[in-house]
């Protein structure tokens, strides 16, 4: 007996096995990570739907987003076959972002196939006759026997399933800063350029901030504030905001060369 499944339930069961590898958690929610170590004083949230963008590279549209006075308030990454964008924007949401930069890239293809079992049945028939012999006389019959057989039959489903590594970052205004840059631990290779472990480097500066009309640029070293070295950029924050309003002189070095320049920094907010 030859049994084919029908191309519907072939639809049907690779849909079956779509949803048993995504889930139905949205795996943006599962799998964020939290960027501001649960302080958002200095974060503007918003209610508003967030805007959702396709990201080209990374690193080039954080850089970005940060010198047009946005932080990254977290991300999701995670590797699946599927990564709706609706779900990045659901994520987005709940974390009350502006912005939703959405990534995607191929990784690859899992093959294998699926059993699915089906009861058969099937049906003998045997002809049956003989002869008879009674006080009536003699007599002859014919006539069939059937009987039935029950069991079940597997056919194996192939599927291809296409997996990919989705990252989403999810980013919100932030409040002006005293200085607008965006700053970051020096790397050994800074440490070793300007011969000192003294010294915060500028990440991003802030279009239209003091740090930006005072021409700071992305990667100036900021090595002292006033009358206090940096040396951690977790800390240079409070560190600088003890002068807050007033005018200081700053202490950086560009490209191995020290400088100074004096700035008025801004008021909290």
């Amino acid at each position: 007996m030859n049994w084919k499944l029908p191309s519907d339930l072939v639809a049907f069961a690779s849909l079956l096995l779509g949803l048993s590898l995504s889930g139905c958690v949205n795996p943006y929610t599962k799998f964020y990570v939290d960027s501001t170590g649960g302080f958002t004083n200095n974060v503007i949230l918003s209610d508003a739907e967030p805007k959702i963008v396709r990201g080209t590279t990374i690193n080039a549209d954080g850089q970005g987003l940060m010198e047009n006075g946005y932080g990254m308030v977290g991300y999701s990454s995670f590797n699946a076959a599927r990564g709706s964008p609706s779900d990045a924007i659901e994520q987005g949401r709940n974390v009350h972002a502006e912005f939703v930069v959405f990534y995607s890239q191929y990784t690859n293809t899992v093959s294998g196939s699926m059993p699915w079992t089906t009861p058969t049945t099937q049906t003998t028939t045997t002809n049956v006759y003989g002869n008879t012999f009674g006080s009536g006389g003699f007599n002859t019959y014919t006539g069939t026997a059937r009987s039935t057989t029950y069991g079940s039959q597997t056919t194996y489903i192939p599927y291809n399933i296409n997996r990919f590594d989705f990252v989403a970052t999810y980013w919100a205004k932030m409040r002006p800063g005293l200085l607008g840059i965006k700053l970051a631990n020096m790397t050994d290779e800074q440490k070793h350029q300007i011969g000192s472990n003294r010294g915060v480097a500028v990440l991003a500066v802030i279009k239209g901030s003091v740090a930006y009309k005072a021409d700071f640029l992305k990667g100036d070293i900021i090595q002292r504030v006033g009358n206090t070295d940096l040396f951690d950029a977790t800390e240079a924050g409070s560190q600088i905001r003890q002068y807050q309003g007033q005018t200081v002189e700053i202490d950086y070095v560009r490209d191995g060369k020290p400088d100074k320049k004096t700035v008025q920094l801004g008021v909290a907010q």
